[in-house]
Formats: structure tokens, C-alpha cells, sequence
């Protein structure tokens, strides 16, 4: 049985850092936006037994490893524990996924956890037969399922086992046709755990394409680096900082626009600018060289370490990271006169985020790059 619920909550999506949150410009035609945004998106609540569960996994139809899920497992006394739970006839708490359409009207859709991994990978592992249940985390089976797997117990309690395996839980699926910006707040407000989701894990989880994967395998191979960790701190990578900088210069680096000396479509609101750039490269409507972004990242990195000590090295860098990488060379033997320009200066001084202070910066940049 389905039920199809509104999801009725305003939106709001904090940033990781200051440096992307500006609502000086709110008005209310952004607001009425958001909320016909809203009106569009859709959870419905299915209920699937445990083995319709099981078998979902099995068959590569519910996703359990998403890449904004991970370093944190549950250990066996807690897997043990919901086990038991499991048996007791426990309600559970609600999971939640997102679907993923198929390439095609014939392909049948996916499933990816948003909310409720360790619950559906416990429940894997039992049926697996990887999990053997721990006595001391048992408190009502302990003499039934000590030191068991799930084959044994099946054997020795097959009444009970068939009874699990068709009760069911209740499943919350954020439909394929919600539109992202929504999506993209439902997965910070899901995440109720210790470790909230930050921003760029999000960003990293929905708007998934080649560039973002090019920019996952640099931070693989780099990440221990000695020059990486001159520039991002061990903090920032846990906040997955370095992402999101990277997503900003991707972001910059295709709005830039020299001809008309200025950064299309920013509108003093550079999450949503980036936010629309990385869905656009999703769906194609911007296709990137992975050649760019590579030198796109490289570039970052360099600028990273010549404006290190400069408190307004992010918005240098998002004026700069276009013309660098066209001419790298000529833009590191203008960063001095970069960082002094007066015209430059006067744009840092006061809500350097703006669009006015953003553009002047732009083409400030482009006239010293032309000069």
C-alpha cells in the first residue's frame, strides 16, 4: 500500500562555512520559488518485507553503499541487538531512499538508502549468513540464537524466521521527478545522526557525473599528499572542504564569462550558482573536458598555495580559476598586483559575495590579464 505525502517543510540548507551563505538578496519571489519547487516533490510510503528488502539487495535494486554513507558501521553487539529486535516484533524506525530511474522506459528503477544503511546492511548480512549473532548482546534469545548464524537458526526455528521475514518496514521513497534543489535539502534534514551530512558529501551523493568522479579520484590519489595538506587541513577534508572547493572552481570556471565581464547567473547566491552547475553537468546540458577540469583542479591547488595566506583567498581564487586555466603562467606572474589592486581591495571590503563586488572582481581580472 502506498501513500503519497507532500513534503510540507520550508526549505532551508545550511552551508558548511560562511563563505557560500548570503541572504541580503532574499525576496519574495525567491521564496514563492522554492515553494512551487516544494509542491513538486513527492515522498511515498511503500512497506516492504524484510526478504523483499533482502532480495532488492541482492538483485542490485537497493543500494547500500552510496557515496555519501560512510566510516560508520555498526559493530556486532548492535547488529546482534536489531537482530533480536528484528524477532521481537519491534517496530523500527522508518527507512528512507531515493529513487533512480532507469536508463530506459524497459529498465526497471533503483533504489539508493538515504537514511537506514546499517539497518538494511544488518539485515543483508543475517540473511547472508555473514552475521553470527553475539550472546552477550542478546537479551531475550540468547539460549535460542548464541552463537548462530542464520542457516541454524532457520532450521531450529523456521515458524519464527518465516514470521521475520514477512513482516515488514516502512519505506520513504523521494521520487526520481522531485526536482533536486528539494532533493538535495531532504538529504541534510534525513541524516538525525552524530556525524551530519555536510554539504559537499550531498553534493557529492546527487549530482553524480564523470566530473565529480574525476574530482573523487584526484582526492583519492592525493589526499596524502604533502602539497594537498599544505592547503587543506585535516578538518577540512573531514568537512569535505577540499570538495567543495573544487565544486566552486568548476562553478566559476564555466559562469565566468570575459566577454561580458562577469559571472553569469550568480545573483549574490553562490550555492544555488554551484548547486545549478553541478546539476546541469549532470544532465548534460554542460559538458565539461575532463582535460579542464583535471587542469581546473591543478589550478585550484596552485592558487591555493600562492594566495594561502590571504584571508580572501577563496574569492581571489573564484575570480581568478578561470583565466588560469587558460594562461596559469601569466596569471601566477600577475598575483601580486592581483592581490593589490585597489579595485580589487575595495570589492573585499563589504559583502565581497555579492554580485556587484563578484563581477567588479571579474572583470578587474580580466582587464589586468589583458593589459
Amino acid at each position: 500500500m502506498n501513500d503519497q505525502l507532500p513534503y510540507d517543510v520550508d526549505i532551508q540548507l545550511a552551508e558548511n562555512e560562511n563563505v557560500e551563505i548570503d541572504t541580503s538578496h532574499s525576496d519574495a519571489n525567491e521564496f514563492e520559488n522554492k515553494r512551487e519547487l516544494l509542491k513538486k516533490t513527492k515522498i511515498v510510503k511503500q512497506t516492504w518485507s524484510i526478504l523483499e528488502i533482502f532480495q532488492k539487495i541482492k538483485d542490485g535494486k537497493l543500494l547500500l553503499n552510496p557515496e555519501y554513507q560512510r566510516n560508520v558501521i555498526w559493530d556486532k553487539a548492535k547488529k546482534t541487538a536489531f537482530i533480536e529486535s528484528l524477532f521481537m516484533g519491534i517496530i523500527i524506525p522508518p527507512v528512507y531512499v531515493v529513487e533512480i530511474p532507469g536508463d530506459n522506459i524497459l529498465e526497471e528503477n533503483t533504489y539508493e538508502v538515504v537514511d537506514g544503511k546499517q539497518r538494511l546492511s544488518t539485515i543483508d548480512d543475517f540473511i547472508k549468513g555473514t552475521l553470527v549473532l553475539q550472546e552477550k548482546s542478546l537479551e531475550y534469545y540468547p539460549d535460542w540464537f548464541a552463537g548462530k548464524a542464520f542457516s541454524s537458526i532457520r532450521q531450529e526455528h523456521s515458524e519464527m524466521v518465516n514470521e521475520m521475514l514477512s513482516s515488514v518496514l516502512d519505506i520513504y521513497v523521494i521520487t526520481a521527478n522531485s526536482p533536486e534543489f528539494t532533493k538535495y535539502d531532504i538529504f541534510s534534514r534525513l541524516n538525525k545522526g552524530a556525524e551530519k551530512l555536510k554539504v559537499n558529501e550531498i553534493r557529492k551523493a546527487i549530482y553524480r557525473s564523470e566530473t565529480l568522479k574525476i574530482i573523487e579520484n584526484y582526492v583519492n590519489e592525493h589526499v596524502n599528499d604533502l602539497q594537498y595538506q599544505m592547503v587543506f587541513t585535516t578538518n577540512d577534508i573531514k568537512r569535505y572542504e577540499d570538495y567543495g572547493r573544487f565544486y566552486r572552481s568548476i562553478a566559476f570556471f564555466v559562469r565566468t564569462n570575459p566577454e561580458q565581464n562577469c559571472v553569469e547567473r550568480y545573483n549574490s547566491r553562490p550555492r544555488e550558482m554551484i548547486n545549478d552547475v553541478l546539476y546541469e553537468i549532470q544532465q548534460k546540458i554542460i559538458v565539461m573536458d575532463p582535460e579542464n577540469v583535471s587542469s581546473i583542479i591543478q589550478q585550484t591547488i596552485q592558487l591555493l598555495i600562492r594566495f594561502k595566506e590571504n584571508s580572501n583567498k577563496q574569492y581571489l581564487i573564484d575570480s581568478c580559476i578561470h583565466y588560469a586555466v587558460l594562461n596559469p603562467q601569466k596569471v601566477m606572474e600577475l598575483a601580486d598586483i592581483i592581490e593589490q589592486d585597489e579595485v580589487i581591495l575595495e570589492s573585499l571590503e563589504k559583502s565581497p559575495q555579492t554580485t556587484t563586488n563578484v563581477n567588479n572582481r571579474a572583470k578587474r581580472v580580466h582587464e589586468l590579464m589583458n593589459s
